[in-house]
């Protein structure tokens, strides 16, 4: 059992850190320019495509969608990164459109992720302006006046406000701003159409 425990502690120390992970990026996607080479195999344009859908409202595959972040999420948001859709059977029509469709369905995940941010943004400056002013009226009242009361309730609405504001700024703030890069990142992906000859194995 303990020698169980041990290879545990032994695998951990081995596969979390930094440096595993840096070669397996780099090993895994990484090019000899420091960018990034995502490869998807298809037998045909049916895996590519939202059967439910067509026209206008024509999509991608989920599968496909969630392919792709998989992959990326294990990249750095400032990496160039290259999508090679492998397989026969892709007209250049088809092609565009898989390019077009990509695009806008990152540029709509990216509005609707800045709108979000941007709620965010809001929410912090105006906490901290709460603060500041409940701050100063606190100020105000312990130098001017003895309205214990009042006193309180401002040393209250300063700590809730900077709290919260800190709170937002540390957190969600963060994950939202790092989530916004790396829906822009997946919206730059270059996409590159190849045959299956070159990648077979011989």
């Amino acid at each position: 059992m303990n020698d169980f425990k041990n290879k545990v502690k032994e695998k951990i120390k081995q596969y979390s850190n930094e440096q595993y992970l840096d070669g397996y990026i780099k090993n895994e996607f990484l090019t000899d320019d420091g960018d990034a080479d995502i490869y998807l195999n298809i037998n045909n344009k049916d895996e590519l495509f939202d059967s439910r859908t067509t026209g206008n409202q024509l999509d991608l595959c989920k599968d496909v969608y969630e392919f792709i972040e998989e992959k990326t999420s294990m990249l750095e948001n400032d990496v160039q990164i290259s999508l090679h859709i492998i397989g026969k059977k892709i007209s250049q029509k088809d092609q565009e459109l898989v390019k077009h469709i990509l695009k806008e369905h990152y540029a709509v995940e990216l509005y609707k992720k800045h709108k979000e941010y941007k709620s965010y943004k809001s929410k912090i400056i105006s906490l901290f302006l709460v603060g500041f002013i409940s701050v100063l009226c606190y100020l105000l009242l312990y130098l001017f006046t003895n309205f214990e009361f009042f006193l309180e309730v401002f040393g209250f609405v300063f700590s809730f406000a900077l709290w919260e504001a800190f709170d937002l700024l540390l957190y969600d703030f963060s994950n939202v701003k790092y989530e916004r890069e790396a829906i822009t990142q997946n919206l730059l992906i270059d996409v590159v159409f190849e045959g299956d000859e070159k990648f077979k194995m011989i």
